[in-house]
């Protein structure tokens, strides 16, 4: 223990003590007056002394009191401080963790950013009550580091930045927050002295991830304090999460999309919770699992899988129904991206296609629409020898290709290289037996009046897939040729009622989607964002400003620029870009991070290739003891008002 100001205690004593016992020798003078006998004034007898100025000291409970209340006033002036067992700190940096992790709340219902801003203000009333104040930093970090004030002695400036910090839903990036302590740390600030190196405070619950470098985190100057908030490592937390939701089209039948979520749990005990996904708000799906419990090794984690017949876009949302301590990662959600419209070639024999197949075409309004003529001078190899680069799906009308092209192909009354056909066994209309109605092309598609002519069957190879079939065998099949699906009905348009029909039109779609859609494999068409990553997006034309709408709401100011970047969210939820050009109308972002939902407290970082443990701000900054001994006079005053009131009384 020290003293601040110890010369002030001295010199008050040297004053104080005296006067004191001063008034203990003093006597008073009386008037004499004489009475009948001095047996009824018993304690008056110890004042017939002689009259004189001066008397013998002599020592009373009200004396010592007073000395004592005395002595600790002026050890208070004194101001003793209780040393951390390093010399008193010229210039702190404060980092203050608010990442996703520290919205985990305890059982009060105070969270752990709470305590960690409560822990902060300790510091800087403890800092802040020294004779020479040091000067303060606050920097509170997520994905990235933000400086809230600069280095700063006044209290109440310090206090006012430490209360402006809000919570985010990042993950705690703790190599990018120690670099900019480290820079501010080692940055000269005078020419002649360098400033002495500063300590580095850091507030968090541990749940900084994996540093970058394998033996630990780096600072690269000052010395690195730890101060762990939340529970203590031996106690139970709760938390169930998402840590991955994504989306794809099967790829057997991109119509269909497979929703997969990954759901984690860091509490010491299984527990058994719904899943509720919904398209567009509206439930398609609710499902019960199990997730195990954490270990030594990890988190509890287990898998949930969906799957939607969806061809177009949309919003997927999924969410759990378990309570506990951290709600940032119990929603998350996906963006379903348009998909896009397929480039399209029609090739056909002479002048003019055929109109009602070219309108049914235009009509499902394809990006892209190019009529290519197979003539016998150039063929049809020839017409599609740059087209197959260009386009995404090729239609054959009536036109057989020698050679399969590298691109997916739906062929009319034609029979590419390799398919041989058969003519029909007897003349005249012939009907559909039967088809398979579960094949992601023939879904919904009714062919029982469908009636048509001059065709028999395909002879298919073994890895064909027949889909429909007449009197004599396949009429409808799907063959695989050059890592592309080639789609092959055996009648022409022309030679059949089927456009009378609106099934042509579902057997259509069916094939765009089918043909168009798989080229989109196994990439994921849902898209979502993590909390604190930029975002870009593409504004319609003539807007000139944009407006955010969800857990943070903000307008951007854009100028000529054609894609704009947002400004930073750093809450989960989903947002509405007024202005902005579909799909990033909508934008979900979600926490995603398995760092920040194991909530599980750590007590330790190794930075610089040495561990530091977690303490307390207590033990972190010097304490001063004036408060308490200035509190203890005011109980002994009390003390000695009693006494000297029970002696009058007496």
């Amino acid at each position: 223990m020290s003293f601040l100001s110890p010369w002030s205690a001295v010199v008050a004593a040297a004053v104080a003590v005296p006067l004191l016992l001063l008034l203990y020798f003093l006597k008073l003078r009386r008037r004499s007056m004489r009475i009948a006998s001095t047996m009824l004034w018993p304690r008056s007898a110890e004042d017939l002394q002689a009259n004189v100025p001066f008397q013998r000291l002599r020592w009373s409970l009200l004396m010592l009191l007073q000395l004592l209340v005395v002595a600790t006033l002026l050890a208070a002036l004194a101001r003793p401080v209780v040393q951390t067992g390093r010399s008193p700190w010229a210039r702190v940096i404060l980092l203050i963790d608010r990442s996703a992790s520290m919205n985990a709340r305890d059982a009060a219902g105070r969270s752990r950013l709470d305590a960690a801003k409560a822990a902060a203000e300790q510091l800087v009333q403890r800092l802040g009550r020294r004779r020479e104040p040091g000067e303060l930093m606050v920097v509170a970090f997520g994905s990235s580091p933000q400086v809230y004030s600069g280095f700063e002695s006044n209290r109440q400036i310090l206090l006012d930045a430490i209360d402006s910090i809000g919570p985010t839903d990042e993950q705690a990036n703790l190599d990018a927050a120690l670099a900019l302590a480290g820079a501010f740390a080692s940055r000269d600030e005078t020419v002649d002295q360098l400033p002495p190196a500063p300590e580095v405070v850091l507030i968090s619950d541990g749940g900084v991830g994996e540093p970058a470098q394998a033996n630990g985190f780096s600072l690269q100057a000052g010395n690195l304090r730890f101060i762990g908030v939340g529970p203590e490592p031996d106690e139970a937390v709760n938390n169930v999460g998402i840590a991955t939701f994504s989306a794809r089209r099967d790829y057997q039948d991109p119509g269909k999309v497979l929703a997969f979520a990954r759901v984690v749990n860091a509490g010491p005990q299984p527990i058994d919770t719904t899943f509720t996904l919904r398209l567009d708000g509206q439930p398609v799906g609710i499902k019960s699992v199990r997730v195990p419990a954490a270990s030594d090794r990890g988190l509890g984690e287990t898998s949930i899988t969906y799957t939607l017949d969806l061809s177009g876009p949309a919003v997927l949302t999924l969410s759990g129904n378990h309570r506990d301590d951290l709600g940032g990662d119990d929603t998350a959600a996906l963006v379903l991206r348009p998909p896009p419209a397929p480039r399209i070639a029609l090739v056909h024999p002479g002048d003019d296609p055929d109109p009602f197949l070219h309108g049914l075409l235009e009509a499902l309004q394809p990006q892209r629409l190019v009529v290519l003529p197979s003539q016998p001078s150039n063929g049809v190899d020839e017409a599609l020898r740059w087209s197959s680069h260009e386009f995404d799906l090729v239609i054959f009308d009536r036109v057989s290709p020698h050679r399969w092209p590298s691109v997916a192909t739906l062929s009319f009354g034609a029979a590419p290289a390799g398919i041989g056909r058969s003519p029909p066994s007897d003349p005249g209309g012939r009907r559909i037996v039967s088809w398979d109605r579960q094949h992601p092309v023939m879904r919904h598609v009714s062919l029982d009046p469908l009636v048509y002519a001059d065709f028999g069957s395909y002879d298919l190879p073994q890895d064909a897939t027949p889909l429909a079939w007449g009197p004599d065998g396949a009429v409808i099949a799907v063959v695989r040729r050059r890592a592309a699906r080639h789609v092959l009905v055996g009648f022409a348009l022309q030679q059949s009622n089927w456009p009378m029909h609106v099934s042509i039109t579902v057997f259509m779609q069916n094939v765009l989607d089918y043909l168009t859609l798989g080229g989109e494999g196994l990439d994921s068409v849902g898209m979502a964002a993590q909390p604190g990553r930029p975002i870009i997006v593409r504004r319609l034309p003539d807007t000139r400003q944009l407006s955010i709408e969800g857990p943070i709401n903000a307008t951007v100011e854009v100028d000529a620029e054609p894609e704009v970047t947002l400004p930073i969210l750093r809450r989960v939820g989903l947002y509405r870009v007024r202005g902005a050009a579909p799909p990033m109308d909508r934008i979900a972002v979600n926490m995603s991070s398995d760092i920040e939902s194991d909530i599980r407290p750590r007590r330790s970082v190794v930075v610089n290739a040495q561990v530091t443990q977690a303490t307390t701000a207590s033990a972190v900054a010097p304490l001063e003891l004036w408060p308490w001994l200035a509190a203890a006079a005011i109980g002994l005053l009390v003390i000695e008002w009693v006494v000297y009131c029970r002696r009058i009384r007496g």
